[in-house]
């Protein structure tokens, strides 16, 4: 059989071998090596010219690999032994079977111009052989000289980053200033610049001559009918037709005849105005006498005043209307009506004084940061009871702008028209915007970890940084230097974190970062074993110890318990480690781990039982869990001792002191367990105590400044978080309290940089929402519910006037209580008591003195809570009905500037800086019960775990136990 190849235009197989020709092997070499294959995945073949001659003609290469796509000769193969060109087909067609019994070598190839060639496996020819390599020549290499250095190594590239102004300049145009014709009534004309030019040179002219006259009427003394009096009328009316007219002129810009005109119509009204006062004006100088009946007729001085006065209102009447076509248009047009809205608040408002005008002008709604602090100056509307109306438009239309995801729009109301840049910034951030967003965080709300942490949100990793290098956030700045794939910076901040954590004694910490970010799990245990010695973090040290010592790649738990029980355990901390040892067992089971313990076991159970401490005889079971009978044993042990068994937990103490290196600064209960935060240099730090003297010790690693203060919000109902909020911007990780055999409620410490600055009272809720309320201006407060990260779900708006015409009141400096029950928020505001309701309707009740703080009773079934004033203390009951008013109020010698709290079911403790008092909470109103006087600074009153008990906790960490009632 003669098989033929016939030419294909489409590939009729997959490439697996290559003809390359020519007699070059420097040409192959080249070839072969831009395929990118290893030696060993190719067989070479050399190939003859023809069957007559012995010249080689080129070289076959199969390839055990993938070929690149520009082969110039690729060949595939056929019947697992011929390779035929890849777009060729044999002719005649045969069987793959036929075909091979045909093959007569173990690799064949059939060239279209060379014929059928074939080769034995010995043909195979080694590249190497290609390659031939002279003797070394004689160089002498001394002479090299260095040459220039390298260059720095490149640390980072970034794109140059424009100020927050420039990112927003695109977006960004001066507040239009063309009057509103659309809020006109049908009737009116759109005033041109000349007219308004006019009616502003008017408005400020007649303000100002106005209080002239009025000045003037005062120093004469009464109504001037005399040569002076109408001298200085007339004068002052020249003055001001003069004034005016050169004002139509400019406005006007009409030529020489439109100021005759307006001249000549000026006179006239002046002249019939001074004529229509005094008909006696006529007639010689000195006045007709008048009947002793006659009152006498107003002044030169009082007619003018009437006039200015009637025209200023008349100004004012049109302003007025305005506004209430702007709300009109609101119902009509949203968008529209945004355009010519009136700025309410924020500390940016007023930044000089533009010329009155009757009209709205137009702004644009796109958000815009040049606007926020320019220095455009403003025509200032006097609002005034049309406030509360506006703010719900506004908020409503930001809200409606949120839900329709225009961001930038719901931003420009947020902090343009309401003064809420932290609403503004939220809105931003939700919208992509996040330089603006931290732009707002940082310049305006001064609050750097906001602007920080919105920067990394939005993948701007470089600029986030710099803001945690500058907050000394050391872990953060090398969390995101690992991202940005800078190894070596994030080990600095990493090795400067521990050495903050360590300079806090906080062994735990440090050795967190040693193991999970340095990856040095070594050092780690020795850190944790230095831990082990300190008081403070004692057994946690350890048991994060053995757990490391567990996750070597072969742990000997036996000998790693017999070298901290002979070297690093001494006598005062033994049964503590029996403690640990305890959890160890049963969270490592291993035979020898067991046995070991129970031997350390026995060694510290009779030591301490011969010292007459039967308590660690509890401790047995954990290391003989099969011995059913150990229990009773040790129970008739301690009996026959007269000694109660004791398992684990001692009994109260009478008093305790916390590390008295920490300033204290203040506290709070939750549950049966009770944090306090303190400040030691310019660190902050946790403690998290019960009652039977278990404390733990937590700390911040980036430094706080000097004088900060902070509270702590807790509601054991509704979340097992509690909120740290300090006075100024601080970023603070969350802290999270495991549960242990100590606590037996897991908390979580949080300082969320989203949450409102001081003064903004806060309230936690159910289903991790938080609920913030703030006085906006003299009378409307602002109530907003917010997710656990931070988004607005519900904002309202309250104008308590509506409730109480007479309420005023401004915001203190410090977070008034916020308590939520029931749909219903309660607080305060100086003497008023204010009840919030979800559902509508809202009430405010007056006291006679100003509210110093409330406390919510964790005691009773139903709402009740503690007012304490200036002058004394009430109790507040006002589940049902809704307006109930507070009860009679006691007078009280101590005032609730540290603390007030109900530290049992009926007894409600009022503490001041160095005297706290004690009240039954009677029927007939709150009946005084005792005074505690103390010489150092107390800081706060805590309910125990005995109800026959309460605390008074000092600055110091001094806490001392005192019984409730009578002395």
């Amino acid at each position: 059989m003669q098989l033929t190849l016939r030419y294909h235009e489409a590939a009729q197989r997959p490439g697996c071998a290559a003809f390359l020709r020519g007699a070059e092997p420097a040409a192959w070499l080249r070839e072969i090596g831009r395929w990118g294959l290893e030696a060993s995945q190719l067989q070479c073949y050399l190939v003859p010219e023809s069957i007559r001659s012995g010249q080689v003609g080129g070289l076959f290469v199969v390839a055990n690999g993938p070929l690149p796509a520009d082969v110039l000769e690729p060949y595939g193969v056929v019947a697992g032994r011929l390779y035929v060109p890849v777009q060729a087909g044999l002719w005649p067609a045969t069987t793959p079977e036929e075909l091979g019994r045909l093959l007569l070598w173990p690799r064949q190839l059939l060239h279209p111009g060379l014929g059928l060639v074939g080769f034995e496996k010995t043909d195979e020819l080694d590249l190497s052989t290609l390659l031939r390599t002279g003797p070394p020549r004689a160089t002498d290499w001394g002479l090299a000289r260095p040459g220039l250095p390298p260059k720095p190594r490149l640390q980072r590239v970034e794109v140059l980053r424009p100020s927050a102004e420039e990112v927003v300049q695109a977006i960004r145009e001066d507040v239009g200033s063309e009057p509103l014709a659309q809020l006109l009534d049908p009737t009116e004309t759109n005033p041109g610049p000349a007219v308004r030019l006019w009616q502003n040179l008017r408005h400020g002219l007649l303000t100002g001559a106005l209080a002239l006259i009025q000045a003037l009427r005062g120093f004469l003394g009464g109504p001037v009918l005399g040569g002076v009096g109408l001298g200085v009328g007339l004068l002052l009316a020249l003055l001001i037709t003069v004034t005016l007219a050169y004002g139509a002129l400019q406005a006007a810009s009409s030529g020489a005849g439109t100021l005759v005109v307006v001249l000549l119509l000026l006179v006239g009204a002046v002249a019939r105005f001074l004529k229509s006062g005094d008909t006696a004006s006529s007639a010689p100088y000195r006045p007709a006498p008048r009947a002793a009946n006659r009152p006498a007729g107003p002044g030169v001085l009082r007619r003018l005043e009437n006039w200015l006065g009637g025209n200023i209102k008349n100004l004012e009447q049109k302003r007025q209307n305005e506004i209430e076509r702007l709300l009109r248009l609101f119902g009509e047009n949203m968008d529209e009506a945004l355009k010519y809205a009136i700025p309410l608040g924020g500390p940016y408002q007023d930044r000089g004084t533009a010329a009155p005008s009757a009209h709205l002008g137009p702004r644009l709604t796109d958000f815009s940061l040049w606007n926020l602090g320019g220095g455009r100056a403003v025509d200032s509307w006097d609002i005034g009871q049309y406030s509360h109306n506006l703010r719900q438009r506004y908020e409503e239309a930001a809200r409606r702008e949120m839900e329709a995801g225009r961001h930038k729009k719901a931003a420009y109301i947020q902090a343009h028209l309401l003064g809420n840049y932290l609403a503004a910034a939220q809105a931003l951030e939700q919208g992509g915007f996040h330089r603006e967003a931290a732009a707002l965080h940082k310049d305006h709300l001064k609050n750097l970890p906001a602007a920080a942490r919105c920067l990394e949100n939005g993948g701007l990793l470089l600029e986030a940084v710099e803001i945690y290098e500058e907050l000394q956030q050391h872990e953060k700045a090398g969390d995101l230097y690992q991202q940005l794939e800078q190894p070596e910076r994030a080990t600095r901040h990493y090795e400067r974190s521990v050495e903050v954590q360590l300079g806090n004694q906080d062994h735990l910490d440090a050795a967190r970062i040693l193991h999970d970010k340095l990856g040095n799990p070594a050092q780690a245990r020795q850190t944790l074993l230095a831990g082990w010695a300190d008081s403070r973090q004692a057994e946690n040290c350890l048991k994060q110890y053995f757990t490391l010592a567990a996750a070597e790649p072969e742990p000997d738990l036996g000998a790693q318990v017999n070298f901290v029980y002979r070297q690093h355990t001494p006598a005062g901390q033994r049964v503590a480690l029996l403690q640990v040892l305890a959890a160890v067992t049963e969270q490592h089971p291993d035979a020898e781990l067991l046995a070991t313990s129970r031997e350390v076991a026995y060694e510290v159970v009779s030591a301490e039982a011969g010292a007459g401490n039967t308590a660690p005889l509890g401790l047995l079971r954990h290391f003989l869990p099969q011995d059913r009978l150990l229990a009773a044993d040790v129970s008739r042990y301690a009996t026959g001792r007269q000694k109660r068994l004791r398992d684990a937990l001692p009994t109260a103490p009478a008093g305790f002191q916390l590390d008295a290196t920490i300033t204290w600064l203040t506290a709070t209960s939750h549950g049966a367990q009770w944090l306090v935060v303190g400040q030691r240099d310019n660190q902050l730090y946790l403690a998290r105590c019960n009652w039977y003297g278990n404390v733990e010790y937590y700390s911040w690693s980036n430094p706080v400044e000097p004088g900060l203060r902070v509270v702590l919000v807790a509601d054991e109902r509704h979340s097992t978080r509690v909120l740290l909020r300090p006075s100024r911007g601080v970023m603070l990780e969350a802290k999270v309290l495991p549960k242990n055999k100590y606590f037996a409620q897991s908390l979580t410490v949080e300082c969320p940089i989203w949450l409102p600055d001081w003064p903004a009272r806060v309230a936690l809720l159910t289903s991790e929402r938080v609920a913030v309320a703030s006085l906006q201006d003299g009378s409307t407060v602002q109530e907003q519910v917010f997710s656990r990260a931070g988004q607005v779900l519900e904002t309202r708006t309250y104008d308590l006037q509506e409730v109480a015409p007479s309420f005023t009141s401004v915001e203190r400096n410090w977070p008034c209580e916020l308590v939520e029950s029931a749909g219903n928020y309660y607080s305060y505001w100086n003497q008023w008591l204010v009840i919030l309701d979800e559902m509508g309707p809202f009430a405010a009740h007056e006291l006679p003195g100003p509210v110093v703080q409330l406390a919510r009773s964790p005691y009773a079934a139903q709402l009740q809570l503690a007012v304490a004033t200036q002058n004394g203390l009430r109790l507040w009951e006002p589940h049902t009905p809704h307006n109930r008013k507070p009860g009679p109020e006691t007078e009280a010698a101590c005032a609730a500037n540290m603390d007030l709290r109900f530290v049992a079911p009926e007894y409600v403790a009022v503490v001041d800086i160095q005297a706290a008092e004690l009240y039954y909470l009677a029927a007939e109103g709150p009946r005084l019960v005792r005074t505690i006087e103390s010489q150092a600074e107390l800081l706060a009153a805590l309910p125990t775990a005995d109800r026959k008990q309460f605390a008074l906790l000092e600055a110091s960490g001094k806490v001392t136990l005192y019984s409730v009632g009578e002395e």
